[in-house]
């Protein structure tokens, strides 16, 4: 984000002077494109400050509370310009501080808000935009507001609720890694000395931990940086399209899981294509948009062709039945409300549904965990205790016999 000087010329041929908010000089050239001017040169007048590449990646709760501010200062009927200017000087996050300042910026040279909010798309996402610019075709922007409070709410509880029906299954295969590397390196080499102090022949269960534990010892540190190279590769191959469209291709397939993912994001894709359908926006938009929210590629793909489809006369509806993924209930529903008229009501209601199946899809997944930690940890105490008995056990019956 920066501050740039620029001079350009207008649907009149006058030379425009001024200063505009924006990220990049192309950014400047489009946001002047826009309001029918041609950029001749725009110079950046602001130093980079790096502190503020560490402010501007927002979170939902970051943005929550810029919302509810920004909310407050349209409707308390004092010039837009000065509630921006105390905001920016009056709150403690730096983060809503840095967004207000670029607010400031924009709208002093000239812009309208959801222009400058255009212009930093690394904080304010496209359906937020796009809301925002309805409300001020309309002359709506505090209910435009309070549709975006309900929605970054509604996502923020959602996240709240995913995360902690996870924490018990990912908590007892974090507990069960840890002891296994307790085990192998920790507690079976001391009694290790002792078995081979005894003298008898190890049985196989024995030679297996033996053989385990002796390479997890001689090779830790070589594990380690493999495991940190797959890692970061994983990662590096996930930001590449490719990459991305593969692994997620791969999770939508995954048992279980994979139908999780599919309703989460629909959930989601329904609840935004609700909200901005409520706001006055063209059904074809309004779908475009809702698939730019989904987060798994190859299902936006398919969200995407709703948009195209309706540009050609085909419904909503079937248009929902031939990606493959949306419910046939949902789709039934649309169906009804595109004869009724109702469309807002069965948007919401669709999304309703899928947020009441995502926790019963979780709970799948904890009934499958359970059993199968359970069964996990009974081999992992199972096998050093045959390990260390048998050997114990065969000696003890030598003695007998001789």
């Amino acid at each position: 984000m920066g501050a740039y000087r620029y001079r350009a010329i207008d649907g009149q041929l006058n030379i425009r002077q001024g200063r505009i908010s924006a990220g990049s000089v192309d950014d400047v050239e489009r946001i002047l494109s826009g309001q029918g001017m041609t950029l001749i040169e725009a110079e950046n007048t602001s130093l980079v400050n790096f502190g503020d590449l560490f402010c501007i990646k927002f979170s939902q709760k970051d943005l929550l509370d810029f919302t509810y501010m920004l909310k407050l200062v349209v409707n308390s009927g004092i010039p837009i310009l000065t509630g921006i200017r105390d905001l920016m000087k009056g709150h403690s996050n730096k983060k809503i501080t840095f967004a207000a300042n670029a607010i400031y910026q924009g709208l002093d040279s000239g812009l309208s808000l959801s222009e400058v909010m255009d212009s930093q798309p690394r904080i304010f996402p496209p359906y937020y935009i796009h809301m925002i610019k309805a409300g001020e075709a309309s002359g709506t922007l505090d209910n435009s507001l309070e549709f975006l409070m309900k929605y970054l709410n509604w996502q923020i509880e959602f996240g709240k609720t995913v995360r902690g029906a996870l924490s018990y299954p990912i908590t007892i295969l974090t507990i069960m890694g840890g002891l296994m590397v307790i085990i192998f390196t920790v507690v079976f080499p001391n009694m290790l000395k002792l078995l081979t102090g005894l003298g008898a022949e190890l049985p196989l269960p024995t030679r297996i931990m033996v053989a385990t534990s002796g390479f997890l010892r001689s090779y830790f540190m070589l594990i380690a940086v493999f495991a940190v190279m797959l890692a970061a590769s994983y990662q590096f191959f996930k930001r590449t399209p490719s990459g991305r469209r593969l692994i997620d291709r791969t999770t939508l397939h995954l048992p279980v899981i994979g139908d999780l993912v599919r309703k989460i994001n629909l959930s989601r894709f329904f609840k935004i294509v609700a909200t901005l359908h409520s706001a006055g926006l063209n059904v074809e938009r309004t779908f475009t948009i809702g698939a730019e929210v989904v987060g798994n590629t190859v299902l936006s793909e398919k969200l995407r062709t709703i948009p195209a489809a309706l540009v050609t006369g085909e419904s909503i509806s079937d248009a929902m039945r031939r990606t493959g993924y949306i419910q046939d209930l949902v789709v039934d529903m649309v169906s009804i409300a595109e004869k009724t008229g109702k469309l807002d009501d069965a948007l919401n209601r669709a999304s309703d549904i899928l947020d009441k199946e995502v926790p019963e899809t979780i709970k799948k997944i904890v009934t499958l965990v359970e059993p199968l930690s359970m069964v996990l940890l009974g081999g992992l105490v199972l096998l050093p205790l045959l390990s260390v008995f048998l050997p114990i056990y065969k000696i003890v019956g030598n003695i007998k016999v001789h």
